[in-house]
């Protein structure tokens, strides 16, 4: 295996393992964790659940957020720009993509800190359903972005789903 592919399929998978541990767990926390602890627990069995629910869960959440920047950017730079250059549209998305990502990243930091400051936020329902939003948009935009196929790849080397995302000539 040569160098240079070993080390685009390393950065691939630490950035698919980042976005199902982190999203995964968001995506958890929102729909599953947290009705469920509100219905069973006391108020104050709840926030000290909480409380080192997010000691724990923010040691996943901040490496992960900067190994996903690290190999998004490697992503980007190294890999999917040069395949579409001369295309508009994904670079556009990208760039709705990283700063929705930002977003979602500060709205994780805040989300999962134990300081005082933000336990306004833990406890309210509204970040928390936007963190999930954001990060089921996020697999979306990623997802639509996947399937635009390379600029100048010949049209019988792609999957028939690409024809449907060809620009009508």
């Amino acid at each position: 295996m040569e160098p240079q592919f070993a080390l685009a399929l390393l950065m691939r998978w630490i950035h698919l393992l980042c976005a199902v541990a982190v999203g995964g767990s968001i995506l958890f926390h929102w729909i599953v964790f947290a009705p469920a602890a509100r219905k069973v627990l006391s108020a104050e069995q709840h926030a000290a659940l909480r409380e080192a629910l997010m000691r724990r869960w923010k040691m996943l959440i901040h490496p992960s957020i900067l190994l996903f920047l690290a190999s998004g950017f490697y992503n980007y730079i190294k890999i999917t720009a040069p395949l579409h250059q001369e295309q508009p549209l994904y670079h556009a998305l990208f760039g709705t993509k990283f700063l929705l990502a930002i977003i979602v990243f500060a709205m994780a930091i805040v989300l999962t800190s134990t300081r005082a400051w933000s336990e306004k936020w833990r406890q309210g329902k509204l970040g928390w359903t936007l963190l999930a939003l954001g990060t089921v948009a996020l697999v979306l935009i990623g997802g639509y972005m996947k399937l635009i196929p390379p600029a100048n790849a010949p049209a019988a080397n792609l999957p028939a789903i690409t024809d449907a995302l060809q620009p009508e000539k």
